[in-house]
């Protein structure tokens, strides 16, 4: 059976980005679309005008749902549009369940710049598979364009933290590089090595390395271990001092894609998002895939 590939859409010029995208995906992994367009939660009106102002909305979302399924259906990929009344990230979430992957622009038509939209941070934390959300001027036909400039150009940038091979982040991350045939970057940070009071260079090399030696020796496991499971894969490793969410920002210039957890290690049940998470969704320049912190049952 193919795979599904879900593209939430309202026709703003964010969403017509997520739309590319998901065309591409579709096609390169020779899966289905499903074009998701939400009306929203019905509004309080005068009673002698909800039906003509319901059928006004819903011939709206009807045409903007049409127009995306032919763009699909004229680049060769199979579509079909799905419309539902109700909250947008409800909608997005429930469609998530049997789909291979959710693609979403960073805001929606209402957004504010620079901030993650409502409907989006809301899916991206609670839906049921890997959520990619395009941050804002993305063209994803301008990836080839780009050419092989940036430390990770070319590469998938997934954080390793000490949850190693067994956070969903990586399986998901060594997977999509896998099939989309890109490398694969695993990266670690730890804290910055502060000077020693005395100024010795031999006691502040002693703490470097106390601090990214056993890092080192986590994320080669993990290396070792993606590379068991795809052995085709070109897998490089990377430690970094300095925080987690700006080194993973940083790669997100120059990589393909940069694949984060719903929550890391440590983070607290009930939060939508870790706060790594969070941040490279809110500041990176590049696609950003969301991974659950559980897989589908």
């Amino acid at each position: 059976m193919p795979e599904q590939i879900v593209v939430g859409y309202d026709g703003s010029e964010n969403s017509e980005r997520a739309l590319d995208w998901a065309i591409q995906e579709a096609g390169t992994l020779a899966g289905e679309l499903r074009v998701v367009v939400s009306m929203g939660r019905p509004v309080a009106v005068d009673p002698s005008l909800y039906g003509p102002f319901l059928e006004a909305i819903e011939e709206e979302a009807d045409k903007v749902a049409a127009a995306a399924v032919t763009r699909a259906r004229d680049a060769g990929v199979p579509a079909v549009a799905v419309v539902e009344r109700g909250d947008a990230a409800g909608v997005l979430v429930h469609e998530s369940e049997d789909a291979a992957s959710l693609v979403l622009g960073r805001r929606g038509r209402r957004g504010v710049r620079g901030r993650l939209g409502s409907v989006t941070a809301a899916a991206a934390a609670h839906a049921k598979c890997p959520v990619i959300v395009l941050p804002d001027r993305w063209d994803p036909r301008a990836r080839d364009a780009r050419g092989a400039t940036g430390p990770f150009a070319g590469r998938v940038v997934v954080g390793v933290d000490r949850l190693g091979r067994d956070n969903p982040a990586v399986l998901a991350a060594g997977r999509y590089a896998a099939r989309h045939g890109a490398g694969l970057a695993l990266v670690t940070v730890v804290p910055e090595a502060l000077s020693m009071p005395t100024g010795s260079a031999d006691l502040d090399r002693a703490v470097r390395e106390q601090l990214t030696e056993p890092a080192q020796s986590l994320v080669d496991q993990v290396a070792e271990s993606v590379r068991e499971d795809h052995p085709e894969l070109d897998v490089e490793t990377f430690v970094f001092s300095g925080q987690p969410a700006d080194q993973l920002v940083e790669a997100g210039r120059s990589a393909e894609l940069v694949v984060v957890g719903s929550r890391g290690y440590g983070g607290f049940r009930g939060l939508l998002m870790g706060s790594v998470s969070q941040a490279v969704l809110q500041e990176g320049e590049g696609p950003v895939m969301v991974v659950p912190a559980r897989r589908k049952s």
